[in-house]
């Protein structure tokens, strides 16, 4: 079997590089988030003749799904899947899968799997420059949620970039979000993920923002790059007594992200009032996903 494990904040360097795309814009290029979920959603990675696969287990130990491989001998990790997947008695389903890696499998083992779109999993990636003028018809009800917003508590606002110091703030605003939606923060998985993140903060160079309103804070968010072109945003999270706050924090957080052409907000989970908030944007691309399934 192939020797799967956790991604270790030690190995991030060495496996973003075999994803060595100074332009990309998914988030299966952020090894950071990868490290951050390894636990929470069983993400496991081994290297085969310099090539890196990762795959997605059960917690029965199985394997839900295989990562396409990336390195020099693709199809030498193919077929190492496919060896696994028989020793494991299971199907060898490759998943999570880019329009351009299902493009590669396919011409690799052409007519040997069939595939299916995963319409859960896209990513939703805008314009960096979109979310930060909000400029055109396609926006005004966004900037009038905003001037809403700064009319009724005006000089009450400050927004401040995340570091050591407000990360308390930043985990405050989340365990109240938590509240408000009748979930126990020490019961999501979300809320781990946001504290693993803290404790390496300067480490894996995570970057974010708290609003605050009358000098309580009152929205955060924080995420990582995915590539020179593109940011990833991990966490975003707002109170729901301050209407319009989120369209508040989307776009003051974006302002100072304008080193990146992109700004990926991730999938919506098969949730449609996230698909519905995510398309409100209008994303400049949806990232298709799709999963491979052998003949």
């Amino acid at each position: 079997m192939i020797n799967f494990k956790p991604i270790q904040k030690e190995k991030i360097s060495e496996y973003k590089s075999y994803y060595s795309d100074a332009e990309g814009l998914g988030c299966e290029c952020n090894f950071v988030s990868g490290y951050l979920w390894n636990e929470a959603y069983l993400l496991r990675a081994a290297v085969y003749d310099d090539t890196l696969i990762k795959a997605y287990f059960r917690g029965d130990g199985r394997v839900w799904g295989y990562c396409f491989p990336h390195g020099k001998n693709v199809r030498g990790a193919v077929e190492a899947i496919f060896a696994d997947a028989a020793e494991r008695g299971q199907e060898a389903r490759i998943a999570y899968m880019t329009r351009k890696e299902r493009e590669s499998l396919e011409a690799l083992f052409p007519e040997r799997f069939t595939y299916e779109r995963e319409s859960n999993n896209q990513d939703y990636i805008y314009l960096t420059h979109d979310l930060a003028t909000l400029t055109g018809k396609k926006y005004h009800a966004k900037r009038n949620h905003i001037s809403r917003f700064y009319r009724t508590y005006g000089d009450d606002v400050h927004f401040a970039t995340l570091d050591r110091r407000n990360l308390s703030d930043a985990e405050f605003v989340m365990r109240l979000w938590f509240a408000e939606n009748d979930i126990e923060p020490e019961k999501s998985d979300e809320y781990k993920v946001f504290l693993k993140a803290c404790a390496d903060f300067e480490d894996l160079q995570i970057q974010g923002a708290v609003l605050y309103v009358d000098g309580k804070p009152a929205a955060m968010t924080a995420g990582s790059e995915i590539s020179e072109l593109c940011f990833d945003v991990m966490f975003e999270k707002a109170l729901r007594a301050y209407d319009g706050i989120y369209a508040v924090i989307n776009n003051e957080f974006a302002k100072i992200l304008t080193r990146y052409k992109y700004i990926n907000r991730e999938e919506d989970l098969g949730i449609e009032g996230l698909r519905r908030a995510k398309l409100s944007y209008y994303p400049a691309i949806i990232y298709d996903r799709f999963s491979a399934f052998p003949k």
